[in-house]
């Protein structure tokens, strides 16, 4: 007869509870949202993801596709979220700005060092990090 913890796939996580899974599987993954997908808008929807979580969407675009043939316009079609009102400001600056800005500095603090956008990021990232302590 099987051993029924043997065959858990889950038991060396530890789960005790239902919120253990969300913080097993919201905070360290990150997701690649195309920027004209009205898809992403979900991401930051706490009433329809589970456990009222918000995912860490990541801005893409379709950079390379035919349907995109000036690369000026991937940006113009992201913001037609928050012109839609299908996202909030603040969801934007995470789509566009803060989700990237944890992604490649969780790794690497320095990773965004010598750019054009390394004191940007260096704020934001003291600021989200004050916020979490909240």
């Amino acid at each position: 007869r099987e051993n029924r913890q043997e065959l858990d796939e889950f038991a060396g996580c530890g789960i005790k509870c239902a919120n253990d899974v969300r913080e097993l599987f919201v905070p360290p993954f990150y997701f690649g949202c195309e920027g004209d997908d009205r898809m992403t808008a979900l991401a930051y929807d706490r009433r329809m993801n589970a456990f009222g979580a918000r995912l860490n969407a990541l801005y893409s675009s379709d950079l390379g596709h035919f349907d995109l043939p000036d690369m000026r316009d991937a940006a113009h079609e992201a913001y037609e979220l928050l012109e839609h009102e299908l996202i909030t400001p603040d969801d934007f600056h995470d789509f566009v700005f803060g989700a990237a800005s944890r992604f490649f500095t969780n790794l690497n603090g320095d990773f965004f060092k010598g750019t054009a956008v390394e004191a940007e990021v260096a704020k934001y990232l003291v600021g989200s990090r004050a916020g979490a302590d909240k």
